[in-house]
């Protein structure tokens, strides 16, 4: 898979762009939607913000809880971006392919990124170089998941291999490995295509190509549950939690997005393995592959926002109109709010365009639904 991704990025020999390029690129309008949304729908027809700067295709993007975006790419960079600017704010040149990015989940001055040349990366971004790296051991040295865990005590990544590797966060040493394969060895040296830390849990959720998803407890690296019905066979999908752990979601190769509870009262079964967990529902969801699926982060203000609008739609024309929600937020005046970063006279591998302190910044609402293919 990664080297068909090689060739085909050698082939179109894309170099980044320059400063001026990105500043027209991100000016430029979204394309319209070919299929409107209806008006039940709970996102607007146009896009929030569109960013392009990026050479080549995205492989992962991270939220901060600032509101900052990390985007990575085949074209061996991975940028950072804030809702309240059209710009990239500073871009962080690598050696290979960068697979996964996540800012830290305690001090989002930091993330960490990790790549096909082997190396998970630590970096600083107002100091806008690495603070730490250390390399994978072994034949296959490919990176291709990566996260934290414990609130940033760990850094754990996924290999190609079918590894988990977990790392001292404060200097990236090796702490221990899990070994992502079945009971009875078969299906080992699956590629990990992605790694979720659970809930309020000491828990981690690995998916791979061997079309299962595990969660393992870190507190004896022992496997708790293994999760099967979907299709991930060398696709780069990842399964993840909703907000209170007690569900997972995930995309599958056929079309499909999958649901399973994290855990079930198992006194209701008779003869269920405890270890495994078979029940699921499959929604056909799209005409390709669907490689994301992420649930809401608060599903009520979604179904409270559609409600609103359709009362309000279905209320008589001479009666007073109330704002719903979602028009309250389109109306709604941006507002002041930017992070801006030290900068240096000469930056470490990666080059800054410092956020201005008057730039108008929306907040979002908090409500998201995505599935991408």
């Amino acid at each position: 898979m990664f080297q068909d991704m090689r060739t085909k990025y050698n082939a179109e020999q894309k170099s980044s762009p320059t400063p001026s390029q990105e500043s027209l690129a991100s000016l430029a309008p979204p394309p319209s939607p070919e299929h409107p949304l209806g008006p039940a729908a709970p996102f607007c027809p146009k896009p929030f913000c569109v960013y392009a700067g990026h050479t080549s295709d995205l492989l992962d993007i991270s939220w901060s809880k600032n509101y900052f975006v990390l985007s990575s790419s085949m074209d061996k960079t991975v940028r950072l971006w804030h809702i309240s600017r059209g710009e990239c704010l500073c871009c962080f040149q690598h050696i290979d392919f960068v697979t996964a990015i996540v800012f830290h989940p305690r001090d989002d001055r930091y993330f960490l990124s990790g790549s096909l040349d082997g190396k998970l990366r630590l970096w600083n971004i107002p100091d806008k170089k690495v603070a730490v790296w250390n390399e994978v051991d072994g034949k296959t040295k490919l990176i291709t998941a990566a996260n934290f865990c414990q609130n940033g005590k760990f850094a754990v990544v996924g290999t190609y291999d079918g590894r988990c590797i977990f790392y001292t966060t404060h200097q990236l040493k090796y702490h221990t490995q899990i070994d992502v394969r079945s009971t009875r060895g078969k299906n080992c040296g699956r590629k990990i295509s992605g790694i979720e830390p659970m809930p309020n849990d000491d828990k981690i959720l690995v998916t791979s190509n061997d079309s299962r998803i595990r969660l393992y407890d870190l507190r004896d690296l022992n496997l708790s549950c293994k999760y099967k019905g979907y299709v991930n066979v060398s696709s780069q999908i990842k399964a993840s939690f909703s907000h209170d752990g007690k569900y997972i979601v995930s995309g599958s190769e056929n079309q499909c997005i999958y649901v399973w509870k994290t855990c079930h009262d198992y006194s209701k079964f008779s003869s269920v393995r405890r270890d495994r967990n078979d029940f699921w529902e499959g929604i056909k969801a799209h005409n390709a592959v669907v490689t994301c699926a992420v649930f809401a982060p608060n599903p009520d203000h979604i179904i409270r926002m559609v409600s609103e609008r359709e009362e309000a739609e279905a209320a008589p024309d001479d009666k007073l109109e109330v704002p719903t929600r979602a028009a309250a937020w389109c109306r709604r005046p941006r507002q002041a709010r930017c992070w801006s970063a030290r900068t240096s006279t000469e930056p470490s591998r990666s080059s800054c365009t410092k956020p201005s302190p008057n730039t108008a910044h929306c907040r979002p609402p908090r409500s998201h639904v995505f599935t991408f293919h």
